[in-house]
Protein backbone atom coordinates (compact mmCIF):
# COMPACT_ATOMS: atom_id res chain seq x y z
CA UNK A 1 0.00 0.00 0.00
CA UNK A 2 1.68 3.51 -0.65
CA UNK A 3 2.33 5.71 2.01
CA UNK A 4 2.62 9.38 1.78
CA UNK A 5 6.36 9.15 1.17
CA UNK A 6 5.57 7.31 -2.17
CA UNK A 7 5.39 9.39 -3.64
CA UNK A 8 5.74 13.11 -2.10
CA UNK A 9 2.51 14.36 -0.97
CA UNK A 10 1.95 17.42 -2.57
CA UNK A 11 0.45 19.67 0.36
CA UNK A 12 -2.98 20.49 1.65
CA UNK A 13 -6.00 21.90 -0.56
CA UNK A 14 -7.53 24.88 0.53
CA UNK A 15 -10.36 24.65 2.80
CA UNK A 16 -13.28 25.77 1.37
CA UNK A 17 -16.51 23.53 0.50
CA UNK A 18 -13.61 20.73 0.70
CA UNK A 19 -13.65 19.62 4.82
CA UNK A 20 -15.83 18.52 7.43
CA UNK A 21 -15.28 19.49 10.98
CA UNK A 22 -13.74 17.55 13.72
CA UNK A 23 -14.82 18.11 17.41
CA UNK A 24 -12.17 19.44 20.03
CA UNK A 25 -12.08 16.43 22.11
CA UNK A 26 -10.91 14.62 18.91
CA UNK A 27 -6.77 14.48 19.71
CA UNK A 28 -8.10 13.71 23.30
CA UNK A 29 -9.51 10.54 21.76
CA UNK A 30 -6.94 9.73 19.87
CA UNK A 31 -4.53 9.69 22.25
CA UNK A 32 -6.06 6.84 23.49
CA UNK A 33 -6.78 4.73 20.83
CA UNK A 34 -4.09 2.42 19.93
CA UNK A 35 -5.42 0.64 16.58
CA UNK A 36 -4.66 2.28 13.39
CA UNK A 37 -7.76 0.71 12.10
CA UNK A 38 -10.13 1.71 14.75
CA UNK A 39 -9.14 5.71 14.02
CA UNK A 40 -8.96 5.43 10.07
CA UNK A 41 -12.62 3.92 10.35
CA UNK A 42 -13.90 6.36 12.59
CA UNK A 43 -12.60 8.89 10.83
CA UNK A 44 -14.25 7.63 7.63
CA UNK A 45 -17.77 7.75 9.40
CA UNK A 46 -16.91 11.19 10.93
CA UNK A 47 -16.52 12.05 7.24
CA UNK A 48 -19.93 10.07 5.89
CA UNK A 49 -22.03 11.52 8.39
CA UNK A 50 -21.12 14.92 9.83
CA UNK A 51 -19.37 15.32 6.84
CA UNK A 52 -22.46 16.16 5.36
CA UNK A 53 -24.09 17.26 7.94
CA UNK A 54 -25.82 14.38 9.64
CA UNK A 55 -25.07 14.01 13.28
CA UNK A 56 -27.29 11.71 14.56
CA UNK A 57 -28.01 9.62 11.73
CA UNK A 58 -26.90 6.06 10.50
CA UNK A 59 -25.02 5.63 7.46
CA UNK A 60 -24.84 2.36 5.53
CA UNK A 61 -21.12 0.88 4.31
CA UNK A 62 -20.20 -2.18 3.53
CA UNK A 63 -17.15 -3.39 3.89
CA UNK A 64 -16.13 -3.19 0.59
CA UNK A 65 -16.76 0.63 0.69
CA UNK A 66 -14.48 0.92 4.37
CA UNK A 67 -11.77 -0.87 2.48
CA UNK A 68 -11.95 0.79 -1.14
CA UNK A 69 -14.48 4.39 -0.69
CA UNK A 70 -18.17 4.66 -1.02
CA UNK A 71 -19.93 4.39 -4.29
CA UNK A 72 -22.00 6.71 -6.45
CA UNK A 73 -25.43 5.03 -8.01
CA UNK A 74 -23.75 4.62 -10.85
CA UNK A 75 -20.79 2.78 -8.94
CA UNK A 76 -18.31 5.25 -9.00
CA UNK A 77 -16.22 5.89 -5.94
CA UNK A 78 -17.07 8.80 -3.97
CA UNK A 79 -13.27 8.24 -2.40
CA UNK A 80 -10.72 6.10 -1.54
CA UNK A 81 -11.47 4.50 1.71
CA UNK A 82 -9.41 3.28 4.51
CA UNK A 83 -7.08 1.52 2.16
CA UNK A 84 -7.37 -1.31 5.28
CA UNK A 85 -7.85 -5.04 4.70
CA UNK A 86 -10.68 -6.43 4.96
CA UNK A 87 -9.72 -8.29 8.31
CA UNK A 88 -8.56 -5.24 9.73
CA UNK A 89 -11.83 -3.44 8.82
CA UNK A 90 -13.72 -6.20 10.57
CA UNK A 91 -11.80 -5.88 13.56
CA UNK A 92 -11.37 -2.19 13.34
CA UNK A 93 -15.03 -2.21 13.61
CA UNK A 94 -15.54 -4.48 15.96
CA UNK A 95 -13.17 -2.53 18.22
CA UNK A 96 -14.38 0.82 17.44
CA UNK A 97 -18.20 -0.71 18.30
CA UNK A 98 -16.69 -2.24 21.89
CA UNK A 99 -15.05 0.89 23.06
CA UNK A 100 -18.05 3.09 22.18
CA UNK A 101 -16.91 5.00 19.56
CA UNK A 102 -19.41 3.80 17.24
CA UNK A 103 -22.73 2.40 16.77
CA UNK A 104 -23.38 0.10 14.33
CA UNK A 105 -27.10 -1.15 13.19
CA UNK A 106 -27.96 -4.17 11.59
CA UNK A 107 -30.88 -4.89 8.93
CA UNK A 108 -31.30 -8.98 8.67
CA UNK A 109 -34.48 -8.37 7.42
CA UNK A 110 -33.38 -9.87 4.05
CA UNK A 111 -31.40 -12.75 5.37
CA UNK A 112 -29.63 -13.20 2.11
CA UNK A 113 -29.17 -9.49 2.05
CA UNK A 114 -27.63 -7.78 5.84
CA UNK A 115 -27.31 -4.47 5.39
CA UNK A 116 -25.27 -2.60 8.40
CA UNK A 117 -25.19 1.33 9.01
CA UNK A 118 -22.94 2.86 11.19
CA UNK A 119 -22.75 6.27 12.69
CA UNK A 120 -20.80 8.20 15.99
CA UNK A 121 -22.30 7.40 19.28
CA UNK A 122 -23.25 10.10 20.85
CA UNK A 123 -23.68 11.51 24.15
CA UNK A 124 -27.12 12.10 23.97
CA UNK A 125 -29.54 11.65 20.80
CA UNK A 126 -30.38 14.37 18.99
CA UNK A 127 -34.36 13.78 19.35
CA UNK A 128 -33.99 13.58 23.20
CA UNK A 129 -32.48 17.26 23.00
CA UNK A 130 -36.02 18.25 21.07
CA UNK A 131 -38.68 19.81 23.74
CA UNK A 132 -41.29 19.96 21.75
CA UNK A 133 -41.29 15.91 21.19
CA UNK A 134 -41.93 15.86 24.91
CA UNK A 135 -44.88 18.25 24.76
CA UNK A 136 -46.31 17.23 21.71
CA UNK A 137 -45.21 13.23 20.89
CA UNK A 138 -46.35 11.64 17.56
CA UNK A 139 -47.36 8.17 17.04
CA UNK A 140 -44.91 7.70 14.37
CA UNK A 141 -41.96 9.52 15.30
CA UNK A 142 -39.40 7.40 17.80
CA UNK A 143 -36.13 7.75 19.22
CA UNK A 144 -33.44 6.55 17.36
CA UNK A 145 -32.65 4.56 20.44
CA UNK A 146 -35.98 3.37 20.80
CA UNK A 147 -37.08 -0.42 19.14
CA UNK A 148 -33.26 -1.67 19.50
CA UNK A 149 -32.28 -5.00 20.31
CA UNK A 150 -29.39 -6.85 21.67
CA UNK A 151 -27.71 -8.56 18.78
CA UNK A 152 -24.36 -10.24 20.86
CA UNK A 153 -22.61 -9.55 23.72
CA UNK A 154 -19.86 -7.54 21.98
CA UNK A 155 -22.08 -4.64 21.45
CA UNK A 156 -23.81 -5.09 18.35
CA UNK A 157 -27.61 -3.88 17.73
CA UNK A 158 -30.22 -5.16 15.67
CA UNK A 159 -32.60 -2.79 13.87
CA UNK A 160 -35.13 -3.32 10.82
CA UNK A 161 -34.62 -0.09 9.32
CA UNK A 162 -33.20 1.60 6.71
CA UNK A 163 -31.37 5.03 6.26
CA UNK A 164 -34.36 6.17 4.84
CA UNK A 165 -36.14 5.19 7.19
CA UNK A 166 -34.01 6.62 10.02
CA UNK A 167 -34.50 10.33 7.84
CA UNK A 168 -38.12 10.49 7.68
CA UNK A 169 -38.57 10.25 11.33
CA UNK A 170 -35.58 12.42 12.16
CA UNK A 171 -37.37 15.26 9.96
CA UNK A 172 -41.02 14.10 11.63
CA UNK A 173 -39.15 14.73 14.78
CA UNK A 174 -38.01 18.25 13.54
CA UNK A 175 -40.66 19.30 11.73
CA UNK A 176 -42.32 20.17 15.03
CA UNK A 177 -40.24 22.50 16.39
CA UNK A 178 -40.47 26.12 15.22
CA UNK A 179 -36.89 27.43 13.43
CA UNK A 180 -35.93 30.61 14.66
CA UNK A 181 -33.76 33.13 12.93
CA UNK A 182 -30.79 31.89 14.40
CA UNK A 183 -31.54 28.30 13.31
CA UNK A 184 -32.21 28.83 9.93
CA UNK A 185 -29.25 31.53 9.76
CA UNK A 186 -27.16 28.48 10.67
CA UNK A 187 -28.09 25.85 8.58
CA UNK A 188 -28.20 28.46 5.61
CA UNK A 189 -24.60 29.06 6.53
CA UNK A 190 -24.09 25.17 6.16
CA UNK A 191 -25.86 25.15 2.88
CA UNK A 192 -24.35 27.62 1.44
CA UNK A 193 -20.25 26.19 2.59
CA UNK A 194 -21.33 22.55 1.46
CA UNK A 195 -22.12 24.09 -2.19
CA UNK A 196 -19.68 26.68 -1.93
CA UNK A 197 -21.96 29.83 -3.07
CA UNK A 198 -21.10 32.02 0.22
CA UNK A 199 -22.48 34.50 -1.90
CA UNK A 200 -26.45 33.28 -2.15
CA UNK A 201 -26.45 32.62 1.76
CA UNK A 202 -29.97 34.94 1.50
CA UNK A 203 -31.45 32.15 -0.89
CA UNK A 204 -30.51 29.60 1.07
CA UNK A 205 -31.76 31.17 4.40
CA UNK A 206 -35.43 31.79 2.25
CA UNK A 207 -35.16 27.73 1.16
CA UNK A 208 -34.67 26.83 4.95
CA UNK A 209 -37.58 28.77 6.66
CA UNK A 210 -39.87 27.11 3.69
CA UNK A 211 -38.04 23.64 2.98
CA UNK A 212 -36.88 20.87 6.25
CA UNK A 213 -33.42 22.65 6.83
CA UNK A 214 -32.17 18.50 6.77
CA UNK A 215 -33.94 17.78 3.52
CA UNK A 216 -32.21 20.48 1.94
CA UNK A 217 -28.86 19.39 3.68
CA UNK A 218 -28.93 15.46 2.01
CA UNK A 219 -30.03 17.23 -1.25
CA UNK A 220 -26.82 19.68 -1.25
CA UNK A 221 -24.87 16.40 -0.20
CA UNK A 222 -25.71 14.17 -2.81
CA UNK A 223 -25.12 16.94 -5.23
CA UNK A 224 -21.39 17.54 -3.87
CA UNK A 225 -20.90 13.64 -3.93
CA UNK A 226 -22.04 12.95 -7.19
CA UNK A 227 -19.01 15.30 -8.74
CA UNK A 228 -20.21 16.41 -11.67
CA UNK A 229 -21.64 19.80 -10.91
CA UNK A 230 -19.99 22.80 -12.73
CA UNK A 231 -22.36 25.11 -10.80
CA UNK A 232 -23.40 23.10 -7.45
CA UNK A 233 -25.84 25.99 -6.07
CA UNK A 234 -27.57 26.37 -9.88
CA UNK A 235 -28.19 23.00 -9.41
CA UNK A 236 -29.65 22.79 -6.15
CA UNK A 237 -31.66 25.93 -7.22
CA UNK A 238 -33.03 24.19 -10.07
CA UNK A 239 -33.97 21.39 -7.62
CA UNK A 240 -35.50 23.19 -5.20
CA UNK A 241 -38.17 24.96 -8.18
CA UNK A 242 -39.08 21.78 -9.29
CA UNK A 243 -39.99 20.61 -5.93
CA UNK A 244 -42.58 23.44 -5.93
CA UNK A 245 -41.13 25.85 -3.21
CA UNK A 246 -42.14 29.59 -3.63
CA UNK A 247 -42.12 32.19 -1.16
CA UNK A 248 -45.14 33.55 -0.20
CA UNK A 249 -44.60 36.96 -0.36
CA UNK A 250 -43.24 37.02 -4.02
CA UNK A 251 -40.34 35.57 -6.03
CA UNK A 252 -36.88 36.60 -5.03
CA UNK A 253 -33.77 37.23 -6.80
CA UNK A 254 -30.70 34.94 -6.26
CA UNK A 255 -27.98 36.63 -4.62
CA UNK A 256 -25.34 37.21 -7.64
CA UNK A 257 -26.94 34.64 -10.19
CA UNK A 258 -29.89 36.59 -11.78
CA UNK A 259 -31.69 33.00 -10.56
CA UNK A 260 -34.65 33.25 -9.28
CA UNK A 261 -35.18 31.94 -6.13
CA UNK A 262 -38.15 30.77 -4.12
Amino acid sequence: MPTLSEPLFQGFSKPEANFFRLPNEWTDITARVTSLAELKLVEYVLKHTWGYSEFDLVKKITTDEFMHGRKKKNGERIDTGTGLSKPSVIAGLKGAVKHGLLEEETDDSDKARIKKYYKLKMRTPIEEKEPAEKETPHADVKKVNIGVKDFNSRGKTSLHRSEKDTLERYINVTKQNGRDQDEVAYYAKLLADKLGDQKSLTYYKIACQRFTPQTLLQKAAEIMADGGARNPGAVFADWVKKHGLRESSGEHDREGSGEKGV
